[in-house]
């Protein structure tokens, strides 16, 4: 279950995660793989170790679309991104 916590605006996964590291030095990336993953293009989260973090859409997007798309902000209990990152390695 996520939550949104931004209105849509226009970045991506790494620019976010990037941010969030600048503001708080003590957050942790997490990447997957483009080749893992379900739409085939890099995903980047960030965890506070408090809640976990993305930035994304609910939909798939095209290939030109992964490096600047409309997205948001979405809030995700903690430990959300090991266990996706998880779950897509195992599918591959």
């Amino acid at each position: 279950m996520s939550e949104k916590i931004t209105e849509s605006f226009y970045s991506n996964c790494f620019i976010q995660a990037i941010k969030a590291k600048l503001i708080n030095h003590k957050i942790k990336i997490t990447y997957v793989s483009p080749f893992k993953n379900e739409v085939f293009c890099p995903h980047f989260l960030w965890s506070d170790g408090l809640n976990d973090y993305d930035f994304g859409i609910s939909k798939h997007l095209k290939w030109y679309q992964i490096f600047w798309f409309k997205g948001c902000i979405r809030k995700r209990y903690l430990g959300f991104n090991t266990n996706y990152k998880a779950q897509v390695y195992k599918r591959r």
